[in-house]
């Protein structure tokens, strides 16, 4: 039984780090699986941030380049997200098992919207930026680099530090607001905030000691192989394909823990 349950959550860590490879939606595999065998939802989504840290930090070590033009603007946004981080990650250690149980539906709902209108609200905050921009400065360090932008990423990075599932999402939104529109710096800066976020969530639940490290450790081998492959194969896939059955995925657990939830 050990082994299956092993095997399962291996299986499921290669589906969420290839899926975070080639269209994100990674913990809607990962986390489920968690719950399904059993885990309690704190220790799970705990679990779980173990699991897709890696890929954040592999992500944002891959834009170095781009990170290394802007180090003023780099080590404010990080400062900011790691304020948030580590009051969501504070506030999920406080939140009994009971209310976050009944939370869940509810962060799977937020983390599914967010897969499925993502682009187009990417696309229009864009579109907004740009309408809004008074001074264009050639500075990497002034664009994106304000009070505002800060306060954007410490209110997504408590989700993150929270939940996790769709940060990526959010980060990328407050990236094109901030007025960052090459899209390698707004995925450079989006890898390197995500990065931090879990990395200060994983060490504030190691230290409360939410997390099933025998699980954890398996996962992240899977995820990383499944981030491996999800490269490999990434020009051989469609990514629309991709992108819908990870919002077909993520529909129907979010109904069924709707279902489990409330209808009993």
């Amino acid at each position: 039984m050990v082994s299956a349950h092993l095997g399962i959550l291996f299986v499921a860590a290669i589906f969420a780090g290839g899926m975070n490879a080639l269209a994100g939606g990674g913990t809607f595999f990962s986390f489920p699986a968690l719950m399904a065998l059993g885990v309690p939802a704190i220790l799970s989504n705990a679990t779980n941030a173990v699991c897709v840290a890696p890929g954040h930090a592999l992500a944002a070590f891959v834009y170095k380049r781009e990170l290394s033009r802007s180090p003023r603007r780099v080590i404010m946004c990080t400062i900011a997200a790691s304020l948030g981080a580590i009051i969501g990650a504070w506030l999920l250690t406080v939140t009994n098992e009971k209310t976050f149980k009944i939370l869940v539906p509810w962060l799977l709902l937020v983390a599914t919207l967010m897969f499925a209108f993502g682009p187009l609200v990417q696309r229009w905050t864009k579109q907004l930026a740009k309408d809004n921009r008074k001074v264009v400065s050639a500075d990497p360090n002034v664009v994106g680099n304000s009070p505002r932008s800060w306060l954007g990423y410490a209110l997504a990075s408590i989700y993150g530090g929270y939940f996790g599932a769709g940060q990526g999402i959010v980060l990328m939104t407050i990236v094109t607001l901030s007025g960052i529109e090459d899209l390698q710096e707004a995925n450079a800066i989006k890898n390197a905030v995500a990065a931090i976020v879990s990395s200060i969530a994983v060490i504030i639940l190691a230290f409360k000691g939410l997390i099933l490290w025998n699980y954890g450790v398996l996962m992240v081998i899977g995820a990383i192989l499944g981030g491996y492959l999800g490269g490999r194969f990434a020009k051989r896939l469609s990514k629309r394909a991709l992108r819908y059955f990870v919002l077909a995925t993520a529909s129907c657990l979010t109904a069924v823990y709707f279902w489990t939830t409330y209808a009993h």
